[in-house]
């Protein structure tokens, strides 16, 4: 049985991963699932899938790291990131016919390409399923509606700390080497590239982080905290 299917589920959560929102299936629901999944590669820098194209699957990370984008007046917008034992845009699968988003790798990433009516078949016979994924959806969406109001409060040292910490989360490290460019950072936080080199700069003189290229170190979480919180 694949990992996303093995972790035991907590109904007493608010929140419910994508985990153990799978794992509400029953064991005859989990092998159709898996007789109806593909699991895809895909290379850093790849397009996992393209806004405009037909919803026929759900998209599931199982390792790696992706970035998704939204267009909003003829402008694109990093809006989340997606890690292992995630949906991809899972908000987004059900309201529209075609992908209101698109999909990149930032890392080297493998993702289960679900067929979307083998799970709208679940959400229609497994109620319990379907109160999980209702959960999970709410859930989802909360994160990402706080995500994009901090961010557009923030200045760029602020708007910077918030990332360096999340990918410190990500990574589950300290240390850790960034999966973009400057360029893409800049992108991701909505500010230039020159800024967001400046503000790098900046955070390593005064000792905060230490940065190598993509390679970062924070050496003041207390004090990047108080920046993502102040900034």
């Amino acid at each position: 049985m694949p990992d996303f299917l093995q972790k035991k589920t907590h109904f007493e959560y608010d929140f419910l991963n994508a985990s153990e929102c799978l794992n509400i299936l029953t064991a005859e629901e989990k092998s159709e699932l898996v007789r109806n999944k593909t699991d895809i590669e895909f290379s850093a820098g790849e397009t996992i899938v393209k806004r405009g194209v037909l919803v026929s699957n759900v998209l599931y990370v199982t390792d790696g790291l992706v970035k998704i984008e939204m267009l909003n007046d003829n402008k694109l917008y990093t809006i989340g990131l997606v890690q292992p034992h995630c949906f991809i845009g899972i908000v987004c699968c059900f309201a529209f016919k075609k992908f209101d988003f698109t999909a990149i790798a930032l890392e080297n990433s493998k993702v289960s390409f679900i067929d979307i009516e083998v799970f709208e078949k679940f959400i229609k016979t497994n109620s319990d399923f379907s109160l999980a994924l209702i959960k999970h959806m709410s859930g989802v969406s909360n994160g990402l509606l706080h995500r994009m109001a901090r961010l557009s409060q923030k200045n760029i040292d602020g708007a910077l700390s918030i990332l360096l910490l999340e990918f410190s989360e990500i990574y589950n490290s300290k240390r850790y080497t960034l999966p973009v460019l400057r360029k893409e950072l800049a992108d991701i936080l909505g500010y230039s590239k020159e800024s967001v080199i400046n503000t790098l700069s900046k955070f390593n003189r005064e000792g905060i982080i230490k940065v190598l290229d993509r390679k970062i170190e924070i050496l003041d979480v207390p004090r990047l905290k108080q920046i993502s919180k102040l900034g």
